[in-house]
């Protein structure tokens, strides 16, 4: 029976797929065409192999740029894409770490992040800078026409500082007025891109409820599928449904340079029944819509399961503009009648290389409807478009207007009250409800955390039973209670953080002797709250020291000013976020 219906369809639904294939290269020129593509150059002087992507699917965000791979090593140069001038400035210990963006006079601004250094003038501007202040961290806008850069110029060298997790340059292109983020291939950066995308998964999803509930998923990869007489892989199945409105979704992956490593794609398409319903492509989009990611994935699935499904059709509270076509917000409307329908799901690269499936389905009013499990312990509705509290004698929590992607029924209970802690602990919702901002939480304090109050802050505990600081502190507002802001649901609980951070210098001998000839390395580590701030001195005075706070290390790098073979006394003090404070006195002497 599949067979007859293939060569009855296929002549039809292969004019269709060939009719869309020619639509979307169209459509995809047009976007190309929107942006310059020979007034920058690339901002590397080796082929562009990506280790992200722009838009690829993060933690809680899109992937704002492209990630350049660097050969697994530091220091090759980095250039400036065009001409223009240094805007801003900014190191830090984590995000883009070591970062330099540079306006262009088109409009566009670029960003260079995770750098080893800065070169030349920009560099002593820099460290001039940073001797002034006596930080390593800043955030500096320098001033129009006071540090100029010509095309082509080397502004630093390639790093791994900040949260990288190896080393790489996160390059970025921005609308300089708005500051959205665009995809640099618009503008004829390209990635090298040599494989077609590959999709895993098909989900369909009942609509018919406030939230999607997905009632069919299948596993594409395994058998059940074969080659449609139009060259389209085909599910050899039909689906039967009895949900009136469903939708969509795809677990889809872009291979680059080969098939071992997954991407995420540029695009994706969906079909029914030869109508366009849905299509989005990574383009551009604005950093205030990034949390959307939660929305226009499969939140749940992806947090129990790590699979990454995303949606073809757009919830109520997904605001990024990444969709460029949606018909009925991607929703099929099911006819409640006999008739086979057909699915065609497209998965394409910047490149335009395409993978598609074919899925047939029908309504059937004797399957079994399908209904969201039941949520106990829910205590209040929470509305995205308004301010919503829900307090007792022991909480107060306040989820402001836009923290929410849809209604919620919010959920909470007491659970039992740790050894340590000073407050009993308290489930807020659950992991499975994504946030798109922050909201706050205030916990009532026992009576034994008075003498310890300014310590206190806000924790939860992970499937591990690990402590993991949430942050906040004592609420001089309302005595007797600890607030913080979050941006995730989970148990919450009040401990103290008394442990001051721990010190070490690592490359110095029982003597006191550094023969390291790039530096002097002090790790810096802290139990619970984070380290908040850390100074070195030689004999008095300030130097600049590198913080790499994913590795715990502070750097002492050797330069121009440092002195050798004489000893010097260097202090080193190191405090948490909650004033706890370790001061390590040590008679230093740098050997070349």
């Amino acid at each position: 029976m599949y067979f007859t219906r293939c060569k009855n369809l296929a002549m039809r639904l292969l004019s269709l797929v060939t009719f869309f294939l020619i639509c979307f290269t169209h459509a995809a020129l047009k976007s190309q065409s929107l942006y310059p593509r020979n007034y920058f150059v690339s901002p590397m002087d080796t082929p562009l192999y990506l280790s992200a992507p722009f838009g690829s699917l993060r933690d809680n965000h899109f992937h704002s740029g492209m990630d350049i791979r660097t050969y697994e090593r530091e220091g090759l140069p980095i250039y400036a894409v065009a001409d223009g001038y240094v805007v801003r400035i900014k190191y830090a210990s984590n995000g883009y770490g070591k970062a330099v963006y540079i306006n262009h006079p088109n409009g566009y601004t670029s960003v260079y992040g995770h750098l080893q250094k800065a070169e030349g003038e920009l560099a002593s501007y820099i460290k001039r800078y940073q001797y002034e202040i006596e930080r390593f961290d800043f955030d500096h806008f320098p001033g129009v026409g006071k540090m100029n850069v010509t095309k082509g110029q080397i502004i630093g060298w390639s790093g791994n500082s900040g949260g990288s997790t190896g080393p790489h340059l996160h390059f970025e292109l921005r609308d300089t007025k708005t500051e959205d983020v665009i995809n640099p291939q618009l503008f004829g950066i390209p990635g090298v891109d040599v494989y077609q995308p590959i999709i895993k998964k098909a989900v369909v999803y009942s609509l018919d409820a406030n939230k999607p509930l997905a009632i069919a998923t299948i596993d594409l990869t395994k058998s059940n599928m074969v080659m449609g007489l139009d060259a389209v892989p085909t599910y050899l199945d039909t689906i039967k449904l009895s949900a009136n409105t469903i939708g969509f979704g795809a677990e889809a992956y872009d291979y680059l340079t080969n098939t071992n490593n997954e991407y995420s794609i540029y695009g994706l398409l969906c079909v029914v029944d030869g109508k366009k319903m849905y299509e989005h492509k990574m383009d551009r989009f604005s950093f205030d819509d990034s949390r959307c990611i939660n929305v226009h994935i499969d939140y749940g699935l992806y947090k129990e399961g790590k699979i990454r499904v995303q949606k073809c059709f757009k919830d109520d509270g997904n605001r990024i503009a990444v969709y460029n076509y949606l018909r009925n917000k991607g929703k099929y409307i099911m006819s409640r009648d006999s008739l086979v329908h057909n699915v065609l799901l497209t998965a394409y690269d910047f490149d335009g290389r395409t993978t598609s499936v074919r899925l047939f389905f029908r309504y059937d009013a004797k399957v079994p409807v399908q209904v969201q499990k039941y949520i106990p312990n829910g205590v209040a509705v929470f509305y995205p478009t308004k301010n919503n509290s829900y307090k007792t004698k022991e909480i107060e929590i306040q989820v402001p207007a836009k923290a929410l992607y849809d209604t919620l029924l919010f959920t909470y209970k007491i659970l039992p009250t740790e050894k340590f802690a000073y407050s009993a602990t308290h489930q807020i919702q659950d992991a499975l409800t994504p946030l798109n901002s922050s909201i706050s939480i205030s916990v009532k304090m026992d009576a034994t955390a008075e003498t310890v109050k300014d310590k206190l802050l806000l924790a939860s505990i992970n499937a591990s039973g690990n402590i993991l600081a949430i942050g906040g502190g004592y609420d001089t507002d309302k005595n007797g209670w600890v607030t913080a802001r979050t941006s995730t649901f989970s148990n919450v609980l009040i401990v103290a953080d008394s442990m001051a951070p721990v010190v070490k210098i690592t490359n110095a001998n029982k003597e006191g002797m550094v023969k390291d000839t790039l530096g002097m390395n002090i790790k810096i580590e802290d139990n619970l709250s984070g380290i908040a701030s850390y100074k070195l001195t030689l004999n008095g005075k300030w130097v600049l020291t590198d913080y790499d706070a994913k590795n715990d290390m502070l750097t002492y790098l050797f330069d121009e000013k440092t002195v050798y073979g004489q000893k010097q006394e260097a202090i080193i003090t190191v405090s948490d976020k909650k004033g706890n404070t370790t001061v390590v006195k040590k008679e230093i002497t740098f050997v070349k």
